[in-house]
């Protein structure tokens, strides 16, 4: 039962959330602009509370257990390449300032992505943490709540009272695990718990068609952490993951495990869930799968639409989104009705929206962002629809999030549809194509430049979901992947790694 306070503390709220990838990014790093798109400062944050996002759950779970929100800042930039030292120490020292000017606090609240590096920081996540809990001093709670796709250092376990993971994949806890979040910390406040945190790093890569948390293996890992909340003495337990789509000494999966006033269970604790995590990592693997073959298997079973992710393109975990494999095949081998979402491509853009909505145009489609994606694919296409690509997501994931994919537009050419935005941003429900009066439950073919998020809101009209491999940047065959600073042996690039 939450405990509803009565002191009305202050509790600052704020955060710095990206995932950073070192393989593929478009642009090769992540600007301060881009940082400054998503950017809420001060009492902006104070109008948050009724979408699904961890801030959004930190604002009205501090309200409703009655303490005061301290705003400070909300920075999210799109996963991309690395931002420079530069950026990073704009964006924190803002934060920093805000806390500072704040001070006193009662406790702090972060927003914090778990996968975030900068130019010459491996674990940016960790050196945030480090700063606020240097400013706020020792008794200060300072807590944060993580991506499911995190890479946990040390660093990050030892500034923080408490680390809490998101559970689900698609994220449709994000809200909720905040709300737990705020719990803890509204306990701690009143002394009803002491939290002590122990963390565990794993040597494995985990394969992201295996996170999938509606479905076994991912979701007995899911049963297991609810099993562990049951525990007298436990708070809250967590499993993160990874990202691995970076060349860094702190990528892998972690355990993280809480317990009130016990470290030495704690300890206990995440290491029998590392170990339990450990001794299943055979199947936390996923095999590749090609189109074609994926294609073949839905046609087999005549479950249309056929949903294919194009999961070594999704701009969600950094890739460029404009490789061009699925809308060649969809063309060439006819397969209709058919549509490619989302085609990162504003020169296309441009072109259409020079037309206008009706006119036929002829168009070179994607493959501008580098030789790996593939060529262009010619098309003659007639302009469906335009948009300023403004929008609210109104699917699981992001309810009542605004959404901006920049100027886009709807093309088609003989019933083979594609979307081409001009930001990245991967498709996770159904809310744009039916601004653009895109019906995508009457296609047969569907490919999403996306790995998970999709599902939150695709996964009621498809037949079938199959996750492919194409030729495009972020393999998710992990021994195709440079990697050359992991520091350890991992798994299951070197079948003899082990926990410590």
């Amino acid at each position: 039962m939450p405990v509803r306070l009565t002191m009305n503390p202050r509790i600052a709220v704020g955060g710095i959330e990206h995932e950073t990838c070192g393989f593929a990014a478009a642009p090769c790093s992540t600007s301060l602009e881009e940082f400054e798109r998503y950017m809420l400062r001060g009492e902006a944050l104070l109008r948050l509370g009724a979408a699904n996002t961890i801030m959004d759950g930190f604002v009205k779970g501090v309200r409703r257990l009655g303490g005061e929100v301290v705003p400070l800042v909300w920075v999210k930039g799109i996963s991309g390449g690395p931002a420079s030292r530069a950026t990073f120490d704009a964006i924190t020292s803002e934060l920093l300032d805000r806390l500072r000017q704040a001070m006193p606090v009662d406790g702090v609240l972060l927003s914090l992505h778990g996968s975030f590096a900068a130019a010459g920081i491996d674990d940016a996540d960790g050196a945030v943490l480090a700063a606020v809990r240097e400013l706020v001093g020792p008794d200060c709670p300072v807590m944060a709540v993580h991506d499911l796709h995190c890479n946990l250092t040390r660093e990050m376990a030892r500034s923080a009272d408490v680390l809490v993971v998101e559970r689900t994949y698609p994220h449709t806890d994000m809200a909720e695990r905040a709300f737990h979040a705020a719990d803890l910390m509204a306990r701690t406040i009143v002394g009803e718990i002491r939290p002590r945190m122990a963390f565990r790093s794993l040597p494995l890569l985990w394969s992201a068609g295996k996170m999938i948390t509606a479905e076994s293996p991912m979701l007995d890992a899911v049963d297991k952490l609810h099993e562990l909340d049951q525990q007298p003495g436990v708070l809250t337990a967590s499993i993160g993951v990874g990202y691995q789509w970076i060349d860094s000494p702190v990528v892998g999966a972690s355990t993280v495990v809480v317990t009130d006033g016990d470290a030495a269970f704690a300890e206990q604790c995440a290491d029998e869930l590392g170990q339990w995590a450990w001794d299943r990592r055979a199947d936390w693997q996923s095999e590749p799968l090609t189109p074609q073959s994926a294609i073949a298997r839905g046609e087999a079973a005549a479950a249309f639409p056929i949903l294919l992710a194009e999961q070594g393109d999704n701009t969600g975990g950094g890739a460029p989104g404009d490789a061009t494999q699925m809308l060649r095949l969809f063309v060439e081998q006819r397969l209709t009705p058919s549509a490619v979402l989302y085609m990162v491509d504003p020169e296309t853009v441009t072109q259409a929206v020079d037309a206008g909505v009706g006119a036929e145009i002829d168009v070179h489609v994607g493959g501008k962002s580098q030789a790996e994606v593939g060529p262009p694919v010619p098309m003659k296409v007639r302009i469906r629809a335009l948009s300023d690509g403004r929008f609210t997501y109104d699917g699981p994931m992001w309810a009542g999030v605004e959404g901006d994919l920049g100027p886009a537009a709807w093309l088609e050419q003989e019933d083979v549809h594609v979307v081409v935005i001009s930001r990245r941003q991967q498709p996770v429900d159904l809310a744009f194509c039916r601004s653009l009066g895109l019906d995508c439950s009457r296609m047969r073919y569907l490919a999403v430049k996306s790995t998970g998020h999709f599902r939150s809101g695709f996964a009621p009209i498809a037949g079938s979901i199959f996750n492919v491999d194409t030729k495009s940047l972020l393999s998710h065959d992990f021994r195709q992947l440079p990697y050359t600073r992991l520091g350890r042996k991992m798994f299951p690039l070197q079948d003899d790694a082990s926990i410590d």
